[in-house]
């Protein structure tokens, strides 16, 4: 019995070593990506400075004043007839009401073009179903977020409205975190380069963890030194146990 705790010690602590130096070795160049970024910003704010300066010694004074006016005149026109120009349909969307600890499940948003009276039959109907009615644009970009997820968008987020078939968004989502988490769905009514909001969802999921799902998340919440120095702890428990336990035989 001692002899098998031994061993499970040093499988332990080989596991835990390896774990940990992966972990460091995969933010290693995400920690030297931050750098580059960094520095790179620092160079473009400082020549942005600089030509700021220049340019507003040279332009006349009365320049940005007409700018600013004119795009308020023009911002106003378009708002106006942009709201005007935008159409009710039927809207559904889907989410699981439970869901397992890094386990991938799907999302889904529909949007009915064609003059339907639903957009749920678009929808794979194994989850929670949501139908509502929204004023979309002829294009129209859906987001899904929640900080508790690892969100993956699976088709575009911008799509142009079919009048033939539903416009389908689906993203795959992995629970981060156990119990309750929030996921947000927003769609955007799309005016040249300016969003609109139109609908936002929120729903509620539950995240059940097993227990290698807790070990995982244990380890994941741990600094890869923390994990490695443990492991090493393991390790040399395990060796010592086992070179004690041969000893006395």
């Amino acid at each position: 019995m001692l002899r098998l705790i031994f061993v499970l010690l040093i499988l332990i602590g080989l596991a835990c070593v390896g774990f940990g130096t992966m972990q460091m070795l995969s933010s290693a160049p995400d920690r030297r990506a931050v750098s580059d970024r960094s520095e790179s910003q620092s160079v473009e704010m400082t020549v942005s400075s600089s030509r700021s300066s220049d340019e507003s010694t040279s332009l006349p004074d009365f320049v940005p004043s007409m700018q600013e006016n004119d795009d308020e005149i023009t911002m106003q026109t378009t708002s106006g007839g942009f709201i005007d120009s935008l159409k009710s349909v039927p809207i559904a969307h889907e989410s699981p009401t439970n869901a397992r600890f890094g386990r991938a499940f799907e999302v889904t948003l529909a949007v009915d073009g064609t003059g339907g009276d639903s957009a749920a039959d678009a929808l794979p109907g194994v989850g929670r179903v949501v139908e509502s009615i929204a004023m979309i644009s002829a294009d129209v970009e859906a987001t899904l977020s929640g900080d508790a997820f690892e969100i993956t968008p699976v088709t575009p987020m911008v799509q142009s409205i079919s009048p033939l078939t539903e416009n389908v968004w689906r993203w795959n989502a992995v629970p981060l975190e156990a119990g309750t988490q929030s996921l947000t769905i927003e769609v955007f009514a799309l005016n040249g380069d300016r969003r609109l909001p139109i609908r936002t969802f929120r729903d509620r999921v539950e995240v059940q963890v097993s227990a290698v799902g807790q070990a995982i998340a244990l380890a994941d919440a741990l600094s890869p030194i923390a994990v490695v120095i443990g492991g090493i702890g393991s390790l040399i428990a395990g060796l010592l146990g086992i070179f004690r336990f041969f000893r006395e035989r």
